[in-house]
């Protein structure tokens, strides 16, 4: 068998080539969610490790003639990402590809795209659809989403509320408070400030109506509306659970994680006893969170 490279005589060559372009012009112009969202990094090897360090809590104050006294950081948590391989393919019949007369393998190389992106799209938003589940946890033992958060110095922590909530002018306020009291792993405040609301399309009016009215969108008194504009609404049509919405900082600030170890690649092969021509997609990535603060979530009531 030989590849395309090797077969430029092919009748079918111009064709073959114009798979590879479908499928990459499809691919790149779909617009992406979840990296929009994830910290995508590249990797070149098998798996990849981040470990948290705690912090080192406040400054003592020291009084005249007194020493320093020395502390170090904790160590934290270790996650591991371990890459996984996507892939499908598409078979043409020598006749097909003899016959087509309507881009009928154009039109299947633009379907693979759209399933590597429906792919990478489902994998990335169930981090979020499972992120209450204690059957997924994160290298301080709990879900995304968890009352009982383990931070570097043992201390425990909340991104979810007490009792579950729906989005409202009431419960969008107070997780924008217990946002604001998160602490690092020495047990110091950090500054990380909000900067999306993430909903699924059931919410994204109710959403943008807390967003971008200047007075409360809940009733007639023409009260000021506080959390209008404090931030940018992202609908993401892969979560699953219609009453639940999330809140989360810039990347920088936040532990999700993309590493893509392979984007999506085509190949070509022909079937020597059919003529059949066999074309796949295949790609490897690896994602999930390595530390939860900077994101805060609720399952809805």
């Amino acid at each position: 068998m030989a590849s395309i490279s090797e077969t430029s005589a092919w009748p079918n060559h111009m064709t073959l080539r114009g798979i590879d372009r479908v499928f990459f012009n499809e691919w790149t112009q779909r617009k992406k969610i979840g990296r929009s969202i994830f910290n995508v990094k590249s990797s070149d090897q098998y798996r990849e490790h981040n470990l948290t360090v705690g912090g080192v809590g406040l400054m003592q104050q020291i009084s005249e003639g007194e020493g320093l006294t020395y502390i170090s950081n904790n160590e934290g948590f270790l996650t591991t990402y371990t890459h996984l391989d996507w892939g499908n393919g598409m078979r043409a019949t020598r006749r097909v590809k003899r016959e087509d007369l309507y881009g009928t393998m154009e039109k299947s190389a633009a379907e693979l795209a759209r399933s590597a992106d429906a792919t990478e799209e489902t994998t990335l938003a169930n981090h979020f659809n499972r992120g209450f589940s204690a059957s997924y946890t994160g290298a301080d033992g709990v879900e995304l989403f968890s009352l009982l958060h383990v931070r570097e110095d043992g201390s425990t922590w909340a991104n979810e509320p007490t009792s579950d909530a729906d989005l409202s002018q009431t419960s969008l306020e107070q997780a924008l408070i217990d946002y604001s009291d998160q602490r690092d792993g020495g047990g110091k405040r950090i500054t990380i400030e909000p900067e999306s609301l993430i909903v699924p399309k059931e919410l994204q009016f109710e959403a943008a109506r807390y967003m971008k009215s200047t007075l409360s969108p809940e009733n007639d008194t023409n009260a000021v509306n506080p959390v209008s504009g404090m931030l940018k609404v992202i609908t993401w049509q892969y979560l699953t659970d219609t009453d639940a919405w999330f809140i989360a900082s810039k990347k920088r600030d936040h532990g999700l994680m993309l590493y893509t170890r392979e984007e999506p690649w085509t190949d070509y092969i022909e079937d020597f006893d059919t003529k059949d021509t066999k074309v796949s997609v295949m790609y490897a990535q690896s994602s999930g969170w390595s530390f939860p603060q900077g994101l805060w979530g609720s399952t809805g009531a």
